[in-house]
């Protein structure tokens, strides 16, 4: 019922968070993770991360804190580059354990003898942790990019040390003239703070902006369907010289032209075509001399070359043309 698809819902949370132990396990049989594993059952983290688990070693995604240079192929590699690399505890710094990344350089330096025919540096970095600095300590492969960092160029805010606050409060002159430069900085920050906050301004309204963003999207979008078409068009030429784009004016002024057209020979083109689909003999208007005349000639005609007709074959026959003729 409800209480057992319940009481199996939180069985399978537990499981998933690991804090479900099984009632046949206890300390004494290791971690939950290896009786886990004896039992068939992988490791939350997924087999491949969990390789080398045995051995101490997690695979997990390492970021670099720093830029570094490669020592084989001494190729710069930006700081944030991730990579797959090994984890592993090598030491402890009092209570603070000390773990080691090991990782390959993965910058492509060739095309043959590789799998996706790409060849690779392959140079194994290490990187240690080092608690005792508060920094990372480069142990295989690879140096650190020394880069020197101004606090005055990057304009950012700076705390006088000991000897320049008793330089200050012994030295008036020193102190004005600090005070000065202060001022002087501060004034032009003040006016660059003040652009930042007008352009701020400017985009503070979202639906405008992303009003304009749809609109140029969609006059792309147009743009390369058009474009599209006119690659259609042009594999199937229909006319000898090449065609400039269409542009709205034409279309304008075309839409514009009206054609006359004369009334009276659009009537004798309807009547003409309608004689030509009556039939030939049909029935005519009754109390029209003309057209009985008119029938009678046909009728006669028609009689007049029947009759020429049988005389051509009776004369193509071996007997020839009986004696008196023939009668019409």
């Amino acid at each position: 019922g409800a209480g057992a698809m319940t009481k199996d819902i939180t069985l399978k949370a537990a499981c998933a968070d690991t804090f479900h132990y099984p009632h046949d396990w206890d300390p004494s049989k290791g971690s939950l993770d290896q009786f886990q594993r004896r039992r068939g059952y992988e490791h939350h983290f997924g087999k491949y991360r969990t390789k080398n688990l045995h051995k101490g070693i997690l695979v997990i995604r390492f970021e670099l804190p720093f830029k570094v240079q490669c020592l084989r192929c001494n190729t710069y590699i930006g700081q944030g580059t991730r990579y797959d690399a090994d984890k592993k505890k090598v030491g402890m710094y009092f209570t603070t354990p000390l773990y080691e990344f090991s990782m390959r350089c993965k910058v492509v330096t060739g095309h043959e003898r590789s799998a996706d025919g790409k060849l690779y540096c392959n140079q194994r970095f290490a990187i240690r942790t080092d608690p005792k600095n508060s920094d990372y300590e480069l142990v295989e492969g690879l140096r650190r990019k020394q880069e020197q960092w101004n606090p005055e160029n990057a304009e950012s805010l700076t705390f006088h040390d000991e000897d320049t606050r008793l330089k200050m409060q012994a030295d008036p002159m020193f102190r004005v003239e600090k005070t000065i430069r202060n001022l002087q900085r501060e004034r032009s920050q003040k006016e660059r703070l003040a652009d930042l906050q007008d352009l701020q301004d400017e985009r503070e309204d979202a639906y405008s902006l992303n009003c304009a963003l749809r609109s140029a999207h969609r006059k792309r979008r147009k743009e390369e369907l058009a474009a599209e078409e006119a690659k259609r068009l042009a594999g199937k030429p229909n006319f000898a010289l090449p065609l400039e784009p269409a542009s709205t004016e034409d279309a304008e002024e075309a839409a514009a032209v009206t054609f006359v057209t004369d009334h009276d020979k659009v009537n004798v083109s309807v009547k003409r075509a309608a004689a030509s689909a009556a039939p030939l003999f049909g029935p005519g208007k009754r109390g029209s001399s003309s057209d009985g005349a008119r029938m009678a000639e046909l009728v006669g005609k028609r009689r007049r070359l029947a009759q020429h007709a049988r005389v051509a074959l009776l004369a193509s026959r071996p007997g020839g043309l009986p004696v008196g003729g023939v009668k019409g």
